[in-house]
């Protein structure tokens, strides 16, 4: 906590003083994290010995992680001399725990040969099991060997999903590799049928990770830190996107406390910016995820009695996984306590609904949906069981929120009616399903 400024002050010289009295009572978690602190000069002078040494201790006490970072640091030559056959113990080892850094840099140094004969098959074998948990880099690379034909057979459509994968998956700070993958995407692009092509992107859809690693910091480069999680996807929600720029509106409450929050098939995005009392989250992914986005109603605000739709993802694993259509009508203009920043409409909302769109007839956005009454309190405290009781927040709210953050959202003026189903397919190609990874 005091690493992350999370109850106090964020102090890493704090964090180090407090992790070396767990690591000496032999703390696994601490040991590798004040190794981690050593390796990254953080809270400490930068001393690889002194991360060594305590990642030695938690390694052989079975930490994954520590072996993975031990791995690496022989392969870089820090704190020990640089030694590709010892890294490669060590990295074995922490992929065969199923840390997917380790995998893939035991993909790389048999396809580079270090440390081991080269072996561009066995490269593949262990850049598939990274993959299959998300590894970008990984996915990357068994995408580039599926387009030469280098340690499996040639398939541009294996080519096209792993490689469309791995850029929607890199970070900002991994812009060139982003670019790597697509410009290879591209390339074998041309040379597929639409029927090949669309079999890849079918499976790129359908594709689902497969989590696996430990809490505790890793160290991924010599000025870089990054840090794996054992990550697992907890709840869902909705969204819609605002901007061409990748912007996803969503509400605070659907990725309150996630580790990461992804779009599917497999795309990270993070959290922009978030106003908890007016639970709105913005959300900020590759610009190329943005295909159509929903426009606001301008002009003369939603009234009373008029007929709206929500779209949204609900009870995710229990209903259809497809984006779920209700219609209502709006009850009133303001929530419980008078709430001016929400209003009550009569369409059914369920858990997964929040953060999806409100459209008025039009197709244009009034508001995002955000909850409903809870009917077992309210039950309790009158005696009746309240019906078809839902808020969303106001558009007013909604835009002044993407004012604030400086989001070039569109607008359009209601003019046309639209029939619910029409209204539904146009807001079916901006909404999204919202995973949160914890």
């Amino acid at each position: 906590m005091c690493h992350r400024g999370e109850g106090v002050p964020q102090d890493d010289a704090e964090a180090v003083r407090w992790y070396r009295r767990a690591a000496k009572q032999g703390l696994v978690d601490a040991q590798v994290n004040l190794g981690f602190m050593y390796a990254m000069g953080l809270g400490v002078l930068q001393d690889y010995v002194e991360a060594m040494r305590w990642y030695r201790r938690a390694a052989e006490q079975g930490s994954a992680i520590a072996q993975n970072n031990i791995g690496f640091m022989y392969a870089e030559g820090q704190g020990v001399s640089q030694d590709y056959t010892e890294a490669v113990r060590w990295l074995r080892r922490a992929a065969e725990q199923g840390v997917d850094e380790a995998q893939h840099d035991l993909g790389l140094r048999y396809a580079e040969g270090q440390g081991v004969l080269q072996d561009d098959a066995e490269a593949v074998r262990w850049w598939r099991r990274a993959a299959e948990q998300g590894h970008a880099k990984a996915q990357c690379d068994l995408g580039i060997g599926y387009a030469e034909g280098r340690g499996v057979p040639q398939s541009y459509v294996q080519a096209h999903k792993w490689l469309n994968l791995a850029a929607s998956r890199f970070s900002r700070s991994e812009q060139k590799l982003r670019n790597l993958a697509v410009r290879y995407r591209n390339m074998i692009e041309a040379k597929m049928t639409q029927g090949q092509l669309e079999k890849a992107q079918r499976l790129a859809r359908a594709w689902k990770p497969k989590p696996s690693g430990d809490l505790v910091p890793n160290v991924a480069g010599k000025n870089k830190a990054a840090v794996r999680y054992p990550v697992e996807m907890t709840s869902t929600g909705s969204g819609f996107f605002v901007s061409k720029g990748g912007h996803i509106l969503t509400n605070a409450h659907v990725v309150n406390g996630c580790t990461d929050v992804r779009i599917p098939p497999a795309a990270p995005v993070r959290v922009a910016a978030r106003d908890d009392a007016s639970d709105l989250a913005l959300l900020r992914g590759p610009a190329d995820l943005a295909g159509a986005v929903g426009a606001f109603r301008e002009g003369r605000g939603i009234r009373p009695g008029a007929d709206v739709v929500v779209i949204g993802y609900p009870l995710q694993g229990v209903v259809a996984s497809e984006a779920n259509v209700t219609r209502g009508n709006v009850s009133a203009l303001a929530g419980l306590d008078d709430d001016r920043r929400l209003f009550q409409i009569t369409a059914p909302v369920q858990p997964g609904n929040s953060g999806g769109p409100v459209l008025d007839t039009s197709g244009h956005v009034v508001g995002v949906a955000v909850g409903k009454l809870d009917a077992l309190q309210v039950a309790l405290a009158t005696g009746d069981i309240p019906q078809n009781v839902n808020f969303a927040v106001s558009a007013g709210t909604a835009r002044a929120f993407l004012d604030a953050e400086d989001v070039p959202y569109e607008t359009a003026r209601s003019s046309d009616t639209l029939a619910p189903d029409d209204v539904a397919a146009k807001a079916k190609k901006f909404t999204v399903l919202v995973e949160c990874w914890k």
